[in-house]
């Protein structure tokens, strides 16, 4: 059995994640990853003097992400804060 599917035109334009650049406060520019329903996933670190610039680094952060694995440990740090964390919480919960 066959199931074909619709999906409206302006669905496809308006929620695939697409990057896009804004002005911040101070009048420098960020990038930003924008998710279905206008949904900010991720955003710049850091500030650009341009418009250009800002969607370059986009670019970049775009293709590199594209090959990205997702790392099954903790940052640095971070495991001994997490495992004081689970030690709190099970003392008490006994």
């Amino acid at each position: 059995m066959r199931v074909r599917t619709y999906v409206p035109y302006y669905f496809t334009e308006m929620q695939m994640p697409h990057f896009d650049a804004y002005e911040d406060l101070v009048g420098k520019w960020r990038w930003r990853l924008v998710a279905g329903g206008d949904r900010t996933v991720a955003t710049s670190g850091e500030s650009f003097d341009s418009h250009w610039h800002a969607l370059r680094a986009a670019e970049n952060v775009r293709g590199v992400a594209s090959g990205a694995q997702i790392s099954g440990s903790p940052a640095s740090g971070v495991e001994d804060a997490l495992g004081a964390i689970i030690e709190r919480e099970l003392s008490e919960s006994r």
